[in-house]
């Protein structure tokens, strides 16, 4: 099979300055791919190209390096977030669940919705094999050591990624979900039903996922509309689309951060983020409206 060579970084800038690409700086050029491999930045100049390949006039490395730069910040940003919310839910989860079914009623299918027992099964050998990789944290071998490594849910819920708590949540009865998404709504002052909050939960875990593997938010497509609250101002945005950029999971953020009375802090500090770049970034490869603030800011 064949494969690609590797290039020197000098014959990296010759590539990009054959392609289009304007260079000001050489020496400054090649640090910059010292830091960032060729590869991954590659893919920030998807917006800048043309039907031929070549890249549009006026296309710089440094505004190129600068997008880069914003994306590693705001991916940052927006993963503290979740994590805050990833928590939230968890406690919420294995509060009312525990008290309701017991502490281990989590690994008993026949507390799950009939048809997604199949689902249930896989997601407790997933649980058990991250029991078997963590063995060795103090949590775990307390538990091993000391409850024959048996995990009531508030603690098995510390090895659940985002997505198995999404999965956990997708795979109750009805009447279970309805009473935790009631207890979170209650929480973060917005009404959200049972459905809206399985789909969020899907859409927030592709982000995380995105966000904790280094994965490109600038200008990426994400494949699942969530379904949200917010019907009006949500449904002018998705309006006309065919593809859905970083803009509706900032929705989901305001639906689901557990202190409503300081989300607009959250907003502010987005805001800085996005002046702080606003020389090299376009808001519309995330799909923010110019009044993006006033839309995600809570009154």
């Amino acid at each position: 099979m064949n494969t690609k060579e590797p290039e020197l970084f000098c014959r990296q800038v010759n590539k990009l300055i054959e392609h289009g690409c304007e260079i000001s700086d050489y020496e400054q050029s090649i640090m910059i791919l010292n830091k960032i491999n060729y590869y991954k930045l590659s893919a920030y100049f998807l917006p800048f190209r043309d039907n031929d390949g070549n890249y549009k006039q006026g296309t710089t490395l440094l505004q190129v390096y600068k997008i880069y730069e914003f994306d590693r910040k705001l991916s940052a940003f927006l993963y503290g977030i979740i994590q805050k919310i990833e928590v939230f839910v968890k406690t919420q989860i294995a509060y009312y669940h525990s008290n309701k079914y017991g502490a281990l009623g989590y690994l008993d299918h026949s507390n799950i919705a009939d048809k997604m027992i199949e689902k249930h099964k896989k997601l407790i050998d997933n649980f058990n094999t991250e029991v078997k990789r963590n063995k060795e944290l103090p949590f775990v071998k307390h538990h091993i050591d000391n409850y024959d490594g048996k995990f009531p849910l508030w603690v098995a819920v510390e090895l659940f990624t985002l997505g198995n708590t999404s999965q956990f949540y997708s795979q109750m009865k009805t009447a279970d979900k309805k009473v935790i998404t009631r207890s979170i709504s209650y929480i973060t002052q917005t009404e959200c039903t049972y459905s809206q909050l399985e789909s969020c939960l899907r859409c927030l875990t592709t982000l995380r996922n995105k966000c904790a593997h280094f994965g490109r938010i600038y200008y990426s497509r994400f494949k699942w509309f969530p379904s949200l609250p917010y019907e009006e101002e949500y449904k002018a945005y998705a309006r006309g689309r065919n593809f859905i950029y970083l803009y509706p999971y900032l929705y989901i953020m305001k639906v689901l951060y557990p202190s409503p009375e300081s989300w607009n802090g959250v907003v502010t500090e987005l805001a800085a983020l996005i002046e702080e770049y606003s020389n090299y970034i376009d808001i519309n490869c995330i799909g923010f409206p110019d009044n993006w603030e006033e839309q995600l800011s809570r009154e």
